[in-house]
């Protein structure tokens, strides 16, 4: 495993509240939550969206964009199965807040050809008879 990178002190995170940080270029949103700091992947699979900006209830996070729900202890969603985002480890030392930079991930799997994740021009905007 990695080891740990500060990514900001405790009072600039507000309970509820999500924060985006970058760890090695890579987007992770950190909440602050009554139980401490929960902190996974900051881009929705489905279109990109930052979950930072979601809403968090109990456990479950909610994209604020299409409303697609991640359980944020293992990174399941529970709209598509194939949807899972990374969950990162958090410490506090003080006052520091610490995310474990992880190992590489292995390449994600591609989604079935019936799940949309992005519009693709050519093929969903094409005029008929072109």
């Amino acid at each position: 495993m990695g080891d740990f990178v500060k990514v900001g002190d405790v009072d600039d995170f507000r309970g509820g509240r999500g924060r985006a940080v970058s760890l090695d270029g890579v987007g992770v949103a950190i909440f602050k939550t009554r139980a401490g700091f929960v902190a996974f992947t900051d881009a929705c699979p489905h279109m990109g969206a930052s979950l930072a900006d979601g809403r968090l209830t109990g456990n479950k996070v909610e994209c604020a964009w299409h409303g697609w729900t991640y359980d944020v202890r293992t990174g399941e969603c529970e709209t598509k199965e194939w949807a899972c985002l990374r969950v990162y480890e958090v410490k506090v030392e003080g006052r520091e807040v610490l995310l474990r930079r992880p190992d590489p991930e292995p390449p994600a799997e591609e989604p079935p050809d019936d799940d949309w994740i992005a519009l693709d021009p050519d093929r969903h905007f094409k005029k008929p008879g072109s």
